[in-house]
Order: structure tokens, then C-alpha cells, then sequence
């Protein structure tokens, strides 16, 4: 378990969203996180990482809320 003094911040997932980032195109397998007015963006080395990587969020977003506001999880969505 990292030492806490050393973190600069903590991020919650509530409320947080995740995709891909389809308009970043400088790399591959970008997924696009926002929480807390903030943005991030982390690569994958293939699309199942990216498709495991977004459903772990989600799942991860959808438990940190309490249960009277959960919203039915969705899934990944692809670009056709």
C-alpha cells in the first residue's frame, strides 16, 4: 500500500465517466476518464484491455454510489 503522505490528490469515482477517447488520435487504445472536473487519459495494449479497463470503471463508479441513486450500468460503446 502506497505511503498516503506521498499523494498529491485523491480522486472518487462518483459520478465519474469513462469511454474511449475516439478523437485523441496520437495513440492507440486511449480511454477517456473524467471525475471531479478533471480529465484523464490512459492507454491500453490492445482493445480487450481497453473493453476490461472501461467495464472495471464503470462497475467501479456504479458501487461508489449509494444504492437509492445507482443507475443501471452500461456498456462500453464502440465506434461503428
Amino acid at each position: 500500500r502506497p505511503d498516503r503522505s506521498l499523494l498529491i490528490r485523491e480522486y472518487s469515482l462518483q459520478n465519474a465517466e469513462s469511454g474511449l477517447g475516439t478523437d485523441y488520435t496520437k495513440r492507440k487504445n486511449v480511454i477517456r476518464v473524467r471525475m471531479e472536473g478533471e480529465q484523464f487519459l490512459l492507454q491500453a495494449k490492445d482493445v480487450e484491455e481497453v473493453v476490461e479497463w472501461i467495464e472495471g470503471l464503470q462497475a467501479a463508479a456504479n458501487i461508489a454510489l449509494d444504492l437509492d441513486v445507482r443507475t443501471m450500468p452500461r456498456g462500453p460503446l464502440f465506434p461503428r
